[in-house]
């Protein structure tokens, strides 16, 4: 069984209220995951439908079925902050009924990691631990 990959990049910023700290955990995560067959690594961007440069995209870290998108959708989808115009001009021209997960996104930051410890407790951050049960394997740490 492959072992967890190390974060080679820089620090993340906030993201969801997740921490930098979430954010590579559940990186590292997915990538057991697909690393070791547990999951199929996604092909097909799930909005545009394209198959060129697809990334893994989550907008929460405690979980583990990340989106995956194209590129320069996953780069606008960060960016639709600071740039709410260009990722309205992907909603339009890929929702259908307006109610797809990526339709109803914020345009205003939110910590969902709050919302979520709030809810859950402190556990729901043992991704790890969570996933170990789910897979019924041992998940380095």
């Amino acid at each position: 069984m492959k072992g967890l990959r190390k974060w080679p990049w820089g620090a993340l910023p906030v993201y969801n209220g997740f921490t930098h700290e979430e954010r590579v955990r559940g990186w590292q995560l997915v990538m057991f995951l697909i690393d070791n067959r547990l999951m199929a690594k996604p092909t097909v961007c799930c909005i545009s439908g394209r198959t060129d440069r697809v990334q893994l995209h989550s907008e929460s870290y405690y979980h583990w079925h990340p989106h995956a998108l194209t590129q320069s959708i996953h780069l606008a989808l960060h960016q639709r902050f600071r740039s709410p115009d260009r990722w309205r001009a992907i909603v339009a021209q890929y929702a259908v009924t307006g109610d797809e997960w990526f339709a109803r996104l914020s345009l205003t930051p939110v910590d969902l990691a709050g919302q979520l410890r709030a809810k859950y407790g402190l556990q729901i951050t043992d991704v790890f631990g969570t996933a170990s049960q789910s897979y019924g394997v041992h998940i380095p740490r």
